[in-house]
């Protein structure tokens, strides 16, 4: 690992911002090419700060300013976190969008009963007693021909896959794999955050949730620049 190389967020951030754009543009072209009585879905997965969140902001973007007539929701799961807003989509990159946070199985249903398009962020924080009503919505709402897109952590900072992300890119038409800079050396991170606290390599035994805080921060790595306190 070279020692000189000083990577910043702006760094990470003009990395990120072309890729985001290229893909929710091709997810635009999808949905306007997708027939009408066939569902699609399509997943977006990657470590912090690869622009997943970035992506379906200009998705919606794209939406309302092309596809006024079409039928769309931007959503997440509503969280206790601090770096997740209610009703509010947000990348790292300080872009945002109004989105509609849920956390019943009566706002799930809504949801994939009322609109043509879904997109869901932060998909790996749907709580386990919802993702089975979840899934059985999502399958119903393919069914019927919807275009059905989500974005999330698919790893944890330790490398150990999340459940439900898993079992979603098993039943994805497409998966979208977006990278960060390793913020050590700058070589593409696509899978490992670096959980930090106070600044240090967190212990192992931290909750998989543990979100944001002003002492817990996350910084992408690439698996060179991985450390694993025990």
């Amino acid at each position: 690992m070279r020692k000189d190389i000083v990577i910043t967020n702006q760094n990470i951030y003009n990395f990120v911002e072309e890729k985001a754009a290229r893909l929710s543009s091709q997810l635009y072209r999808t949905i306007k090419k997708s027939p009408k009585d066939r569902g699609y879905f399509a997943m977006i997965v990657g470590s912090s700060c690869s622009g997943k969140s970035l992506v379906l902001i200009k998705l919606s973007e794209l939406l309302s300013t092309k596809s006024k007539s079409q039928n769309f929701i931007f959503c997440q799961p509503l969280v206790d976190r601090q770096d997740i807003l209610k009703d509010t989509i947000r990348s790292r990159t300080k872009e945002s969008i109004t989105a509609t946070s849920f956390s019943t199985k009566a706002e799930i249903e809504n949801i994939f009963h009322d609109y043509d398009i879904i997109a869901v962020d932060e998909v790996q924080l749907i709580p386990h007693g919802l993702q089975s009503f979840f899934l059985r919505e999502l399958h119903l709402f393919l069914d019927r021909g919807g275009f059905f897109v989500c974005a999330g952590l698919d790893y944890n900072s330790l490398g150990g896959e999340f459940i439900f992300p898993a079992l979603l890119k098993t039943r994805s038409h497409r998966v979208h794999h977006l990278q960060s800079l390793c913020s050590m050396c700058g070589k593409p991170a696509d899978r490992f955050d670096q959980r930090l606290v106070n600044g240090k390599p967190a212990n192992v035994n931290m909750p998989d949730f543990a979100g944001p805080t002003d002492t817990i921060t996350y910084e992408p790595r690439c698996s060179d620049c991985l450390i694993i306190q025990k």
